[in-house]
């Protein structure tokens, strides 16, 4: 057997242009037909992950960051927040003033507000941008909380948007026994938003549980990401490829690095890895 090669999507596979470039995706399919298995390792839910992604052609995808695991169309593991826990966290985030977004296996269920505060951000971006991320919208299925039924929908993940930080900085004494934090704004930003996830499940555990599907060795495992959503699953991955202008926690991690996506970046670092 090859090696297991396991992909993030946005900053890795894709750069600013949010395009994936026909290099990569031929990079993606001769490493296949070399006998390599490919992956989507991604925070995406399964539903923000696009057809024209997906018909590049991989044997699995790894999304909501380790919460779902699916191999050659089947999902193989699904990690769901107990009803209980999510109820209080709904509680905590709404008292708060927080927005928010609950990703499940077929829609993703948000507040009113979580549109159109992407929205207002976007608008300072260029027009290509803005269509990008309406195009995107429509195909996720998104819907709003109030269609949500907690009895009967495993939630895997949530993202929040904090409007005024404190206000989540407030809540996060509730959180961090629970669950993993990422933010993904910056400091100088005046809102925060990222995601939390169940402790004990990340990219890394994701790609462990393929690994194991196909009783396969962690050694044979190449990771590639950019951001540090990517660090627990570039940490375990016997090597780990991380974009030349990652944040230096993540850099440090590396075995080798890529340039930028935009750039053939990608197909640049597996030609050198000699997977293609």
């Amino acid at each position: 057997m090859g090696k297991f090669l396991f992909f993030d999507i946005d900053g890795t596979l894709s750069g600013k242009s949010r395009v994936i470039t026909e290099k990569t995706k031929q990079a993606i399919q001769t490493a296949r037909k070399n006998g390599n298995k490919a992956f989507l390792c991604t925070g995406r839910a399964p539903t923000s992950i696009m057809d024209d992604i997906l018909n590049i052609g991989f044997d699995g995808v790894v999304c909501s960051a380790g919460g779902f695991v699916i191999v050659d169309g089947e999902f193989i593991f699904e990690n769901i927040i107990n009803q209980y826990l999510l109820s209080e966290v709904m509680t905590l985030f709404i008292n708060n003033h927080i927005l928010f977004s609950l990703e499940t296996k077929n829609a993703i269920y948000e507040t009113a507000g979580v549109t159109k505060f992407f929205d207002n951000r976007h608008a300072t971006e260029n027009l290509e941008l803005q269509r990008f991320f309406k195009l995107r919208r429509q195909g996720e299925h998104r819907l709003p909380i109030n269609d949500f039924n907690i009895l009967n929908t495993g939630v895997t993940k949530v993202c929040f948007i904090a409007p005024h930080k404190e206000d989540f900085f407030n809540c996060v004494k509730f959180l961090e026994d629970y669950f993993n934090i990422v933010c993904f704004s910056k400091e100088e930003d005046e809102y925060v938003n990222g995601e939390i996830i169940i402790k004990n499940c990340t990219k890394a555990d994701g790609i462990l549980r393929v690994v194991n599907h196909f009783n396969g060795k962690m050694q044979d495992t190449i990771a590639f990401g950019d951001s540090m959503n990517d660090y627990e699953m570039i940490k375990e991955a016997e090597v780990g490829v991380v974009y030349k202008d990652a944040c230096e926690a993540l850099k440090k991690e590396a075995s080798y690095f890529f340039d930028d996506p935009d750039n053939e970046g990608i197909y640049k670092i597996m030609n050198e890895l000699k997977l293609i």
